[in-house]
C-alpha cells in the first residue's frame, strides 16, 4: 500500500474556535458556494511527501523525528488572509515565521529527493472556490479577513499525516494522523 505523506503543524482547538468565529457570518449568503475546509483538516503545511509505500512510513518518522529534534517550538498565531490564483482562501500566519521557514526546510529534507517545493508562504487554506462558486471575488473576503489576528500558541508537535483524497466530509480529503514528533530545543 501507498500513502501520500505530508508534514504538518495542526493548530490547537483554542485556535481553530476563533478561525470558525472569524468565518461564521462568512459562510453564508454569497459566500456558501465556497469549499469550506472542515475544521479538521485545518494545518500549515511543513512539507509534502507524496506517495510513500507505508512500509517506509517509520524510517520516514525516524528522518523527521531526526531533523526536528534540535528545533525549538515557534510561538505563532495565524492573521490575515488571502487568495492563491483567486480561488484558494487562506489565513496567514505570524510569530516566529523564521523558525517556522526554518522548520519547513528541515521538514522537507526529509525525504533524499525533496519532493516538495514547500509553500510559497507558511498559511492555513480555509476555503477553495469550485463550479459552484465561479465568479465569486474572494477579494472581498480577504479583505473581510485581513485585519484578523488569532490567539498565540506554541508549536510543540509535527504532525505526520497521510492523506485520503475524496474519503472526507463533502468530497474532501480525509486526513488521518500517522505519527506525532515533538519538536526539541
Amino acid at each position: 500500500m501507498v500513502l501520500r505523506l505530508f508534514a504538518a503543524l495542526v493548530p490547537p482547538a483554542p485556535v481553530l474556535d476563533g478561525v470558525e468565529h472569524a468565518t461564521a457570518e462568512l459562510r453564508g449568503g454569497a459566500l456558501q458556494g465556497l469549499r469550506w475546509v472542515p475544521r479538521e483538516n485545518l494545518h500549515i503545511t511543513l512539507a509534502f511527501y507524496g506517495p510513500v509505500p507505508d512500509g517506509a512510513l517509520p524510517d520516514v518518522v525516524d528522518a523527521l523525528a531526526d531533523r526536528v529534534a534540535a528545533t525549538p517550538p515557534p510561538t505563532l498565531h495565524l492573521s490575515g488572509a488571502g487568495a492563491f490564483s483567486g480561488r484558494t482562501l487562506w489565513l496567514g500566519v505570524g510569530g516566529e515565521v523564521a523558525r517556522l521557514r526554518d522548520l519547513m526546510a528541515d521538514a522537507a529534507a526529509v525525504l533524499a529527493d525533496e519532493r516538495d517545493d514547500g509553500p510559497a508562504r507558511p498559511h492555513v487554506t480555509i476555503a477553495r472556490s469550485g463550479r459552484r462558486s465561479r465568479g465569486l471575488d474572494l477579494g472581498r473576503v480577504v479583505r473581510a479577513l485581513a485585519v484578523y489576528r488569532g490567539p498565540d500558541w506554541r508549536a510543540e508537535t509535527v504532525t505526520l499525516l497521510s492523506s485520503h483524497l475524496g474519503e472526507g466530509r463533502g468530497g474532501a480529503p480525509r486526513y488521518e494522523v500517522e505519527a506525532e514528533v515533538p519538536l526539541g530545543g
